[in-house]
């Protein structure tokens, strides 16, 4: 007897997300960041305030990604958590202290200093980052941050009369107004001084969020442009973190052992530097930016 040929499944195809469910299941992915990291980030760890900085960093890209969904909201949002996030770089900048407190150490210009009193330094200084995260972290600029977004997720977002266009289009369109800010910063970036090679990083950041959010969704050139972007951004970060301690070292007492720790920050800052260029000559290949703006641009058109 012929068996019958199996039953095709009824379970229907999942639609794709809308562009404001794709908007409110992200922030709530963040906001999860955020509530987890919250108390050991006031308690002193240096890993959860890293993390929960980056989950305010990535709302405010979806912010400014999504802005035309709710420009009121999404705008307040974008304000308020860019100053929450200056308010915690002062715990940030007390890091590169100790880290340059523990070069000084090791390359003996600390010797002077007993042991014991090396051990107070470095607790006077991780009990100093602790207030000021904390501080951050009390302000009433990061209540009011919780406070709108917990309230937002709470309740029902509302229908709209005309859909929106997919998330794909409001991506696209952010992608391409980031990659003429980073190709602007980077003709603008010369000898990379401190000053002009922090503002490209921070256009390569703005970037970087975008690519971990949406690269999958927009094809495989934004998967490679995101890979490279991420990796000159990463660069360049680690060279910022080496101009401040620089110019945090002007003020070490002088002698051989100063002489010793700014020369090996000038050493760790020309190897990033080489290894941003190596990462930046992948990312700018004219043939990948090529493919890439044209895949943006359709994505870009997209109504539906």
């Amino acid at each position: 007897m012929a068996r019958r040929p199996p039953a095709k499944s009824r379970t229907p195809a999942r639609r794709a997300p809308t562009a404001d469910r794709f908007l409110r299941r992200r922030l709530a992915e963040q906001w999860a960041v955020v509530a987890r990291c919250e108390r050991p980030a006031r308690a002193g760890s240096v890993a959860a305030l890293h993390d929960l900085r980056v989950a305010l960093r990535r709302m405010r890209s979806l912010a400014a990604t999504f802005r035309k969904l709710d420009e009121d909201f999404l705008e307040r949002l974008d304000e308020r958590a860019a100053k929450v996030c200056d308010r915690m770089g002062d715990a940030r900048d007390l890091d590169v202290w100790l880290e340059l407190f523990r070069g000084l150490a090791r390359a003996g210009g600390a010797d002077e200093v007993s042991p014991r009193e090396r051990r107070l330094v470095v607790a006077l200084l991780r009990r100093q980052r602790t207030r000021m995260a904390a501080d951050a972290l009390d302000c009433g600029m990061f209540r009011r941050v919780k406070k709108m977004l917990r309230a937002r997720l709470r309740r029902r977002w509302p229908k709209r009369a005309r859909p929106a266009p997919p998330p794909e289009a409001f991506a696209a369109k952010r992608m391409l107004a980031v990659r003429e800010l980073i190709a602007e910063r980077r003709a603008r970036a010369g000898n990379f001084s401190k000053g002009p090679a922090h503002d490209l990083r921070r256009a390569g950041r703005r970037m970087r969020y975008l690519a971990e959010f949406f690269a999958p969704r927009l094809g495989r050139e934004c998967v490679r442009a995101g890979h490279w972007i991420t990796k000159a951004q990463a660069a360049l970060g680690k060279v910022h973190d080496c101009d401040s301690a620089l110019e945090l070292s002007r003020g070490l007492p002088s002698g051989r052992a100063r002489a010793a720790v700014r020369r090996g920050l000038r050493k760790r800052r020309a190897a990033q530097l080489r290894k941003f260029k190596a990462a930046w000559r992948r990312y700018a290949d004219p043939r990948l930016q090529k493919a890439w703006r044209a895949k943006l641009e359709a994505a870009a058109a997209r109504k539906r």
